[in-house]
């Protein structure tokens, strides 16, 4: 095999493997820190995103990468290449760094000057990195909190209404039964009326037959006196 052959080879395993190492890299990057996915400081200017992004971006670009996570790194480096050139989320990225370093700074000895190489050293630099993740952190767990509240809230708005609804459509049932019932109501109204009068009604009683018997006029004298006979005199 010819030595320029042994070099193309070699020259592309060590790309290959370059591409694997930066695609580890990026996965083992913290997710919510879009600079250090892309490997640049705070103060880099919009070209230095675009630049870094393109160059990255075709390094690892899935068609031409076999690593397994290719594709999630990839995904990743546009994430954060979009964040760092949104306005709005990079200023709050940048407020949070700020935070860091002013809590890291807090937290050294008070005779310790701006200017001391501590300030610019690694091990600077690595607790403000672990600060900051910290302080990201605690910012996405509050907007997830805050998120959840308001799906919670949502939902609940969203049951009462299926409550408000579920209601209206029962009185609308109801309503409806209540209508085509109507018919037979009066209906059986009109019969209980009838069947009222009918029964109330009382039967004319014929007039009675019966006359009392007539007065006898009394007569003048008390009594009349019979004549006796002997025999009846006699007697025993």
């Amino acid at each position: 095999m010819a030595d320029i052959d042994i070099d193309r080879l070699l020259e592309v395993e060590a790309s290959a493997i370059q591409k694997d190492a930066e695609v580890e890299r990026i996965m083992a990057c913290f997710k919510l820190d879009p600079y250090d996915i892309l490997e640049l400081d705070v103060g880099c200017t919009e070209k230095d995103i675009k630049m870094t992004y393109r160059r990255k971006s075709l390094m690892i670009h899935p068609d031409k990468v076999s690593h397994p996570k290719a594709r999630d790194a990839f995904d990743l480096l546009k994430k954060a290449e979009t964040d760092l050139m949104d306005p709005g989320k990079r200023n709050f990225l940048n407020g949070i760094i700020d935070e860091a370093k002013f809590e890291v700074k807090k937290a050294q000895p008070l005779n310790m000057v701006p200017t001391d190489p501590f300030f610019t050293s690694p091990v600077y630099k690595s607790l403000v990195k672990q600060k900051t993740k910290d302080l990201l952190i605690e910012s996405e767990l509050r907007k997830r909190k805050l998120i959840r509240k308001e799906m919670e809230a949502e939902g609940e708005v969203a049951r009462k209404q299926d409550e408000v609804i579920s209601e209206r459509k029962r009185k609308q049932e109801a309503q409806k039964v209540w209508e085509d019932s109507r018919d037979d109501r009066v209906q059986g109204w009109r019969n209980f009326q009838a069947g009222k009068t009918a029964g109330g009604k009382m039967k004319k009683k014929k007039p009675s037959t019966f006359r009392p018997p007539k007065a006898v006029a009394e007569n003048a004298t008390p009594y009349s006196k019979r004549p006796t006979t002997s025999s009846a005199s006699e007697g025993f």
